[in-house]
């Protein structure tokens, strides 16, 4: 089963398929020299990511009493660096996990974690000035993409995450157990047919592994951290307790989201 799996990760072809203008947004957020302008140029070409960056700006959190109707007023009124983080948000839940064969509720579950992971640990790199918060943001949001396989290879797979919550026992011993593998391999797979960066490959592969305070990369750390708060708010470390003092505002950033794919809680 382990083989399978594998090959399966190693299979899937995503990225490569998606359309010109998702690729040179990809291009432009991940270029820290790219521009408002930049970006507003391509957006203009893709009416889906457009219409949606409007819905954002005329909804209660962002607005301002008065209905924007043009893409240009929209991104200025959510501000570049919000802009980003929804494309990219658009681009991992609807352009590549809508094209792959999993469940809805198993889709709609695995995007919301991600979420809220990335925006916990873009909170904990804003506080510590210690990593760029947009990097982190991405990393974070792909850091269970392994998990796609499972959903896709086996229809209890949620039962499994279930279990795992309610009975204690990691994720990835269960996965191990049952499958020969677990989804940090198979999403480290993924991250190299995707050639994703080393930093990034480092924590879809390492986020549940152990590692002292202050001896890691503080990307994985963030990551890691982030990950455990959303099944657990009990942690002693100080990241714990800038997340707790912060999980007001994280949740608040998910509500933006949320507005994205009609509502869905």
């Amino acid at each position: 089963m382990k083989s399978e799996i594998l090959k399966r990760a190693n299979d899937l072809k995503v990225i490569p398929t998606l359309n010109t203008v998702i690729s040179k947004v990809f291009e432009i957020i991940n270029n820290n020299e790219s521009s408002f302008n930049d970006l507003a140029e391509v957006l203009k070409y893709d009416q889906a990511i457009s219409s949606k960056i409007i819905s954002i700006a005329n909804s209660a959190y962002y607005s301002r009493g008065i209905e924007i109707y043009n893409l240009q007023h929209a991104m200025l009124n959510i501000g570049f660096e919000e802009v980003k983080r929804i494309i990219l948000c658009i681009m991992f839940m609807e352009n590549m996990l809508k094209s792959l064969d999993i469940d809805e509720e198993d889709l709609f579950k695995l995007w919301k974690h991600s979420i809220f992971v990335s925006s916990a640990a873009k909170r904990l790199a804003e506080k510590s000035l210690m990593e760029d918060p947009q990097k982190v943001y991405t990393a974070s949001l792909f850091h269970d993409i392994g998990k796609v396989v499972f959903y896709m290879e086996d229809r209890n797979y949620s039962g499994m995450e279930l279990y795992s919550k309610e009975s204690g026992k990691p994720l990835i011993e269960l996965e191990q157990e049952h499958y020969g593998t677990d989804h940090q391999e198979t999403g480290h797979a993924i991250s190299i047919k995707w050639k994703f960066p080393e930093r990034f490959r480092n924590v879809i592969r390492n986020h549940h592994n152990e590692a002292p305070v202050g001896n890691t990369d503080p990307l994985l750390r963030y990551v890691t951290v982030a990950d455990r708060f959303y099944h657990s708010r009990n942690g002693t470390d100080i990241e714990y307790y800038i997340l707790q003092k912060e999980e007001e505002h994280i949740i608040k950033e998910m509500e933006i989201f949320y507005t994205l794919f009609g509502g869905q809680r």
